[in-house]
């Protein structure tokens, strides 16, 4: 290395006096592509420095110098070559083991460029090249470029570089390069172009940059740099673009960049920078791209923004806590084509003004407050192609001529806002629509005729209106519009009163239709034969309509059909054979049908089904041994019928189910002991049958089960004090069997009600539930009073359960009529409900209405006379802290208000009775789709879910006047309404903080597995608590597991588990269905990103902060929030949801 630098040296002079060259080309990065396209036009420039006279006073020096020419040429440039290229791992076969050979002149060699046979270009983008970066490079003293993009050079970047006084082009570009930027690269003073993109740099940017002087472009984007932004970088007086995208950059965003005069592009996208946006910035008038969009960037923008901001072309401020209005001057900018407002906390209307942006081609501003209705007038912009509006709260119609104003039209999101009146039959007119989204409104009239004018159709999401079919017709004659759009891959018509028949054109829908559904939508007649054409269908809904007949035999052919949901119907006849040949099927739900006969013997060869449901229908044979060799079956509900028979020793079989329900059947005989090998059970209802024997002791094995339904069989014998044992379970209903003995005092038995024992009149050793103290007797004293008692003790105690209930009912109706309101305890600003429309919404708490129970009550579905679903949640009064869990929960939900907590609609509160009426949410809990529902939740909805989440709780924390922490966040305590969106229920135990109160201490606990460890210990409550919880329901929800799996035994935790998986094997512990989804491309990811591990590694990070043994060392729910907006848009962005990229 010395020798080089002596060389250097000898030719001090002649260095001194040449003046830099400039190269006739563009750089790699104008020359091949450009970060940022605007209009068409690659925002370029490529040098233009004249190069005569400096040759010619070059050509002078070499011949006035020409032993030191020689000896640089020869020694320096060759060996530095030479030393670059032994750094790298080369096979024997590669362009470069072959090419540069000493064979031939080095200025001859692939990729080197030469002036006067010295080496002033490297120029080796895209060979595969592996190794490291070797120093020896900076001995090449005349290079003006080096361009070593779209390799896989690892090591560091030597601080050598810093050496190349003549360097005007550094492109490392998509390379596996770490350690630091190095300082000395500030001494480049002719360095035009710095591009380091697309590398595994970490720690800050330095300081020194801020020298580079001539600097055009600079490129650290999708790197791991740290910091904050170096107010010295608004030195750069010619930089043109600003990529500093993609890194963890924290801080505020530096007044100084308001400097950079010449700047046309600049990407902050995807970092942590905070603060409101510079006032500066916004006086660029070159400025033609500016991207902040996912950081935690808050404050109002300025109404001048438009006007001072002339060039500007994209605007994106997406994910980010932006409030106030949309500026209206805004519009001044009439260049604009792009604008993102996505996810903030914008509100007001949309600016009338707006129509003055006739070169908008996309605007979305979804999640946001914004109000009032969309102006006509933007309408009228031709040029739109992308409007999404979802989740907001705008509110009237349509112009009936949109269609016809907006030719360009490819996506229109509505979803989730107030719209009213007729989807306008126009917007048939649009015929470049590729996606209409209108769901969750209130859209009336029928559904326009004409939809099959749109022939590039892809997407038709119109659930959750008011939509009907025409009038003049039985049939949905929209079908037969639709044949004509081929491209269709999704129809979703849930939740509307269309009220037809299905036509047989359905079957002449796409080929490429990939979901149909049309769930509650008052449908009748039969399903179509026809429907078996669409070959590529995977998911049919068609529930809770009134279809009637026979399924068509044609269901065979839907080979690729994963989800059948036809419960709730009236279909007959026996259950299809033909649903054994859908090899791929993982979910079968037939439930609440007229289906007769038997249970098909070819079930047996449905191994994918994850689920089934037969409930509430007319079977009566036996379970065909075959049924339980399903080893994947997740759930079972075989309820409601008549089938019969024992259970085999085979059901033991059923590892990975985690519900079953027998219940209301014929079977008899023993429960088999191998029902505790099923260890992955939650729910266990074999209630309403003849089991006879004993409560098999197996069943304490069952570690993490939550209810346990045995009543109303001939069970006999002792209750197992094992189960006592069982930490999770917290319902138990053993009465109405022929039960005896002591009554168990641990566990799930210290709450258990009367109501859940009673019908067993030889238990004992519970006075507080009206069961005797046992007597220590005799055998031979049992022997002669046991035949009297057997005769006795069931007829008075039936007696006096008929004297009793009789009673009851006399009071209660008393009290109902005294109070028929039930109104006693009300929060604020509900109006109460009476016991007698409770009654009659319920169907008299019909156990059809039952959606689930526990130990503090049940939850029964309700349709009310106003028309309102809800969900009626009945307190235990037996349950020690029913009352307590009342008000509190009254108290809570009847003051906060936000999108992703549940809603109290009414109460019925008196003396004996306590109830609460919620929203109705359709798709149930979370835990439910995580662990009963097949392959059912993509990535995006997984994310999108638990965003939801973290929404409601940094409104609890951050947002609401005084903090509230909920104490006890799960997945069974997250609902999901018909969209899928997430509600935060059950705030039994929540805790509401003073004012200035940080921390409060609790005997209440949480659940199990999702506790952190100070409420646990030492029952400190403080927003930290949720935080801990939240970080467990992250890894549940990503992982699969529950933090009380069996493998979670001797010390191992959900959370140890991960950890020690992360980085670099997350694949190995992430769920296997998402993990399938990711690596077949039903997630739309890339081949490069199927690396599912890198992919999902900000998810977990995440994670692991919320689960910091300290919580004030956890992150709080306010930077959950950013950081998940930030993966979410980050991960739409990589997976390609959008037809049109940002840039």
């Amino acid at each position: 290395m010395s020798q080089h630098w002596t060389v250097r040296a000898c030719c001090c002079g002649l260095q001194a006096a040449i003046l830099i060259l400039d190269f006739s080309q563009p750089s790699t990065k104008f020359r091949q592509e450009t970060k940022y396209q605007i209009q068409g036009t690659m925002l370029s420039k490529s040098p233009a420095l004249s190069i005569i006279s400096s040759l010619c006073f070059f050509w002078f020096l070499i011949f006035s110098f020409p032993s030191c020419s020689a000896l640089e040429t020869n020694a320096t440039d060759y060996e530095a070559l030479m030393a670059f290229k032994s750094h790298l791992l080369l096979q024997e076969n590669s362009i470069l083991a072959t090419n540069w050979s000493s064979t031939a002149h080095f200025c001859s060699w692939l990729g080197v460029k030469c002036l006067n046979k010295r080496v002033i270009g490297l120029q080796l983008s895209g060979l595969a090249l592996q190794g490291q970066l070797s120093s020896d490079i900076a001995n090449m003293s005349h290079l003006v470029e080096i361009d070593l993009s779209s390799n896989d050079l690892g090591g560091v970047l030597p601080s050598e570089l810093g050496f190349l006084q003549r360097l005007r082009i550094l492109n490392v570009t998509k390379n596996s390069l770490q350690g630091r930027i190095p300082e000395n690269l500030s001494r480049c003073g002719e360095l035009q172009e710095l591009d380091l993109s697309y590398n595994f740099i970490a720690g800050s940017i330095p300081e020194e940059l801020g020298r580079l002087r001539n600097l055009r472009q600079l490129a650290v984007d999708h790197n791991n740099l740290t910091g904050r932004i170096p107010a010295s970088l608004g030195n750069f007086s010619k930089l043109e673009y600003f990529y500093l995208h993609e890194n963890d950059l924290v801080g505020e965003i530096p007044v100084e960049l308001g400097k950079l005069a010449s700047v046309t592009v600049i990407a902050l996208r995807n970092n942590n920078h905070t603060g409101s946006i510079p006032d500066s910035i916004f006086n660029i008038s070159t400025m033609q791209v500016m991207d902040l969009s996912i950081n935690g960037l808050s404050g109002r923008l300025p109404d001048s923004l438009g006007s001072r901001l002339p060039s500007l072309q994209r605007l994106f401020l997406d994910s980010n806590r932006i409030t106030g209005r949309i500026p209206a001057f805004l519009s001044n900018a009439s260049k604009l084509t792009h604008l993102f407002l996505t996810e903030n906390d914008l509100s007001g209307n949309i600016p009338d003004e707006f129509c003055e942006l006739q070169n908008l081609e996309w605007f979305e501003f979804e999640y946001n407050q914004i109000s009032g209705g969309i102006p006509y007038s933007l309408f009228n912009i031709t040029s739109l192609e992308i409007l999404k509006t979802r989740h907001n709260y705008l509110s009237g119609g349509l112009p009936h001529d949109l269609g016809n104003w907006l030719p360009n039209l490819q996506e229109i999101f509505l979803s989730h806002n107030q719209f009213s009146g007729e989807i306008p039959p126009s917007i048939c007119n649009a015929t470049k629509l590729t996606s209409l989204e209108a769901s969750n409104n209130s859209f009336n009239g029928p559904v326009p005729m004409m939809l099959g004018n749109l022939v590039e159709l892809e997407h038709l999401n119109l659930q959750v209106n008011l939509l009907v079919n025409n009038p003049l017709s039985t049939h949905l004659d929209f079908f037969d519009s639709l044949v004509n759009c081929r491209n269709l891959q999704y129809l979703v018509l849930d939740s509307n009163p269309l009220n037809g028949i299905i036509p047989d054109s359905v079957g002449n829908l796409s080929s490429n239709l990939k979901v149909l559904t049309a769930i509650s939508c008052k449908l009748k007649g039969g399903i179509p034969h026809s429907i078996g054409n669409l070959s590529s269908l995977n998911f049919l809904g068609l529930s809770n309509n009134n279809l009637q007949g026979k399924v068509p035999s044609s269901f065979a052919g839907l080979q690729n059909l994963e989800r059948i949901y036809l419960t709730g119907n009236k279909l007959e006849g026996t259950v299809p054979t033909e649903f054994c040949s859908i090899q791929v099927l993982g979910i079968l739900h037939l439930g609440e049908n007229s289906f007769s006969g038997s249970i098909p013997l070819c079930f047996q060869n449905l191994t994918e089904l994850r689920e089934i449901s037969l409930a509430a229908n007319s079977l009566n044979s036996t379970v065909p041994l075959g049924f339980w060799d399903l080893v994947k079956v997740e759930g079972v509900n075989l309820s409601r019928n008549q089938l019969h028979g024992t259970l085999p020793m085979e059901l033991g079989n059923l590892k990975a189910v985690n519900i079953m329900d027998l219940s209301s059947n014929d079977f008899s005989g023993e429960i088999p002991n191998s029902v505790g090998s099923l260890q992955n059970l939650l729910t266990l209802d074999m209630s309403r049958n003849k089991f006879q024997g004993p409560i098999p002791n197996s069943l304490s094995n069952l570690i993490v089960i939550e209810f346990l339904d045995l009543s109303l069989n001939e069970l006999s014998g002792g209750i197992p004090p094992s189960l006592g044992s069982l930490l999770d379970l917290k319902y138990l209903n053993l009465s109405f069997n022929m039960l005896q003995g002591e009554i168990p005092t641990t566990g799930v038995f210290t709450n258990i009600t009367s109501e859940d024992l009673m019908g067993n009149p030889n238990l004992c050793g519970a006075p507080k539930l009206n069961f005797p103290l046992c007597s220590a007797r005799a055998p031979g004293q049992r022997k002669k009073s046991s035949l009297v008692l057997k005769i006795t003790i069931p007829i008075a105690a039936t007696l006096l359960v008929l004297i009793g209930l009789l009673v009851w009912l006399s009071l209660s109706r008393k009290k109902h009529l005294k109070n028929p309101t039930g109104s006693d305890s009300l929060p604020v600003g509900h109006q109460g409900i009476s016991y007698y429309e409770l009654l009659r919404a319920t169907e008299s708490f019909c156990e059809s209405n039952l959606l689930g129970k526990g130990s503090s009550g049940m939850v029964y579905k309700a349709d009310l006379s106003d028309g309102t679903v809800a969900a009626i949640k009945v307190f235990n009064m037996e349950y020690t802290r029913a009352l307590q869990n009342f008000d509190v929960e009254c108290e809570v939900l009847s003051k906060v208000r936000h999108r992703n907590l549940v809603k109290i609609i009414s109460v019925c509160s008196n003396m004996d009775f306590k109830a609460m009426a919620l929203e109705f949410m359709p798709n149930g809990s979370l835990d439910k789709w995580l662990h009963f529902e097949s392959n059912s939740l993509s990535l995006v909805q997984r994310l999108d879910i638990v965003i939801d989440v973290a929404m409601a709780i940094e409104y609890l924390h951050h947002d609401y006047m005084i903090p509230i922490v909920h104490c006890d966040l799960k997945p069974s305590n997250v609902l999901l309404d018909e969209d899928m969106t997430a509600h935060v229920a059950d705030f039994g135990i929540a805790k509401i903080l003073a004012q200035d109160e940080e921390l409060i201490r609790t005997k209440t606990l949480g659940t199990i597995g999702y506790i952190a460890p100070e409420f646990g210990l030492d029952g400190h409550v403080s927003t930290k608590v949720d935080v801990y919880s939240f970080g467990i329901l992250l890894l549940e929800t990503f992982t699969g597991k529950r933090p009380t799996d069996d493998m979670f035994r001797e010390g191992l935790s959900l959370h140890q588990w991960v950890n020690r998986s992360f980085p670099g094997a997350l694949k190995e512990v992430l769920d296997p269905n998402l993990v399938y989804d990711l690596n077949s491309g039903k997630e739309g990811v890339t081949k490069k990103q199927s690396q599912v591990g890198d992919l999902l590694m900000p998810l977990i990070h995440v994670a692991l902060l919320c689960l910091k043994d300290l919580p004030e060392e956890r992150i709080d729910m306010r930077g959950i929030g950013v950081e998940l907006k930030k993966i979410r848009a980050q991960l739409k962005h990589s997976c390609g949801r959008s037809q049109t990229p940002k840039y």
